[in-house]
């Protein structure tokens, strides 16, 4: 699954010089996430990156195409389980729930189709990390004020590497895990890339909420804002 990530600010002040040194009026754009059908089954996962509007399971699938998204699930970290929400015509969707700014959820295509999280910025989430008697797989997404997060190794140490020992992206095209793991001595293995709103599954051995804070300011804006400028 390939992922594509564009930002637009719109800057309602006069003056280039002015608008260097003011927060934007808005800051919108989209993610898009390319989903795939593969000769086995046809999950992708994708995250609620951006202030799409969507409520509910049922409108994020409407908004795909019911006909091509007929399941929408999220992860349950105390059940370790799947909970899905499923489109069947005539009657509609079954197991609606509320779907959450910020959070990851896999979906079902039965086509290959280009999903686009569009809108203005949300508030970055802090994830409460937790464990339970059998496995402690927790789901997030990469915050989007997060970029200097580029590694699997990078995430798990900022989270606590003697807390989270295992950092799992989900692979479209051979419908599994790709699984990053910190074991000491020696270190992290089987690292990988990593970039904001990516949707990432992550095993913890205690509970912690992450990341501790949002640093998702006006100066962040306003740096993204004079490195634009200076790339054209």
């Amino acid at each position: 699954m390939r992922k594509i990530i564009v930002f637009t600010i719109l800057i309602l002040f006069m003056g280039y010089l002015f608008a260097l040194e003011s927060a934007p009026s808005e800051v919108v754009g989209f993610v898009k996430y390319d989903c795939v059908t593969t000769t086995g089954t046809n999950l992708n996962l994708v995250t609620l990156s951006m202030d799409a509007g969507y409520a509910n399971a049922s409108d994020l699938g409407n908004a795909i195409g019911n006909t091509i998204c007929n399941t929408v699930s999220k992860w349950d970290v105390a059940g370790q389980g799947w909970i899905q929400a499923s489109y069947v015509p005539p009657m509609g969707w079954g197991g609606d729930f509320a779907l959450d700014p910020g959070y990851a959820y896999m979906i079902n295509v039965t086509s290959n189709v280009d999903v686009y999280i569009d809108g203005g910025l949300i508030t970055q989430p802090q994830y409460n990390l937790s464990t339970t008697t059998g496995t402690n797989l927790n789901l997030i997404m990469i915050p989007m004020d997060r970029s200097d997060l580029s590694m699997a190794s990078n995430l798990g140490d900022d989270i606590g590497n003697t807390i989270c020992n295992t950092v799992s992206k989900w692979e479209a095209l051979g419908q599994g895990w790709i699984q990053a793991s910190y074991v000491p001595p020696m270190g992290w293995g089987g690292d990988f890339a990593i970039s904001i709103a990516d949707p990432l599954m992550i095993n913890v051995t205690s509970n912690v909420t992450w990341p501790t804070s949002s640093d998702f300011t006006d100066k962040v804006i306003k740096t993204y804002i004079k490195n634009s400028w200076r790339k054209k």
